[in-house]
């Protein structure tokens, strides 16, 4: 293991914002540490490099013990939210700065140069950041960082700044230059999509601790609290009790007044358990026919809102009540001739229904109609 924290506490004015965090990032991955605004994200990677100080607990570099190492005796680089470049010095002297601060002996220019090649800025190297966009700065200041030669690389939301098209560009140089280098690296980002994108693995962070850590496709599918389903997007969220089981099937039957939904339950759950169930947008058709006989979970409705989200519809349909939101194509929902008021039928698979035992959950505040 390259990088682990172990029972880190952090108070601020007797708040507590990390409490006894655990975290182990592996050498050569790019760990993604994904959480609301808030949460502790930004304060865990200031902990990690030592700009701030934690309460209690170890933070383990390579086998090394790190917690009395002042920041620039820790071999990590840092790339700040805001970049904070020198609007005095051109992007070479910027991007030299920390190997003059450090007295690094050897050919600075030459290494600078070099990043500066790496990340395509070469032609930049005499403007100033005033006169740079903001991808440009966002290059100049992982530069900043690379010409370092990190161990590990701390990343603080570092693409937030930029519009959609930017983000996209600057995900997949830096997670080519993440493959291409072999750094360790720890992301930082409040946006799940991002966090799928670029992580090897993703660790949520949670009222102060850390909720789960898996690969992208086990947090997105295989949400282990409430909290994380609804994070990364399971938004159709439903409570109610296990009638039935089906042992041959494994599915389940989860029942609160006139509304039964299926589930393929992949752990044991026994019947009159309380539970939660989620389903993903995605997962939900809208059909204006009911389906063949025999499909499980088919539920008429009525469309109450349509709005588009990127390249997609998402379609609000009532029934009986609650609410299902569906994220359906343009294409499909214009084939359909879908619009508001009109009886459609929502149906989805078993498979694609996340369930969770609730007295082992914390969940966050429900909206209306969200609750069996």
């Amino acid at each position: 293991m390259s990088l682990s924290l172990q029972g880190i506490t952090k108070s601020f004015v007797g708040e507590v914002v990390l409490d006894k965090l655990d975290l182990e990032v592996k050498e050569k991955e790019l760990m993604v540490l994904l959480g609301p605004s808030g949460s502790g994200k930004t304060t865990t990677l200031n902990i990690i490099c030592g700009i701030e100080k934690q309460d209690s607990g170890d933070i383990i570099f390579k086998g090394r013990l790190m917690n009395d190492h002042p920041p620039e005796k820790r071999p990590f680089g840092l790339v700040f939210q805001d970049y904070v470049l020198f609007p005095h010095l051109n992007v070479f002297e910027n991007v030299a700065f920390g190997l003059k601060m450090r007295r690094k002996k050897g050919d600075i220019a030459g290494k600078v140069v070099e990043v500066l090649k790496l990340l395509e800025i070469e032609p930049l190297r005499n403007r100033y950041p005033k006169s740079l966009s903001g991808g440009e700065q966002q290059r100049v200041a992982l530069a900043r960082a690379l010409v370092l030669e990190p161990e590990l690389l701390l990343l603080d939301e570092p693409l937030s700044n930029l519009d959609a098209r930017l983000r996209e560009n600057m995900r997949i140089d830096i997670k080519r230059l993440q493959r291409e280098l072999g750094i360790t690296t720890l992301y930082v980002t409040h946006d799940h999509a991002e966090a799928i994108i670029m992580g090897d693995r993703i660790a949520v962070l949670h009222d102060k601790k850390i909720e789960q850590v898996g690969e992208p496709g086990e947090i997105f599918f295989k949400p282990k609290t409430e909290f994380v389903a609804s994070f990364v997007g399971a938004e159709n969220r439903f409570r109610g009790y296990v009638s039935e089981v089906d042992g041959d099937s494994n599915i389940a039957t989860i029942t609160s007044s006139d509304l039964e939904i299926k589930a393929f339950l992949e752990e044991k759950i026994s019947i009159g358990e309380h539970v939660c169930v989620f389903i993903r947008p995605d997962d939900i058709s809208v059909v204006l026919e009911q389906p063949r006989k025999g499909a499980q979970n088919i539920f008429k409705g009525k469309i109450e809102e349509m709005y588009l989200a990127g390249s997609f519809m998402r379609i609000v349909v009532s029934v009986k009540g609650y609410n299902f939101v569906s994220a359906i194509t343009r294409q499909t929902a214009s084939e359909l001739g879908l619009c508001n008021g009109k009886d459609v039928f929502v149906t989805f698979r078993p498979s694609a229904v996340r369930c969770l035992v609730r007295p082992f959950c914390r969940c966050p505040k429900q909206t209306k109609g969200a609750e069996l």
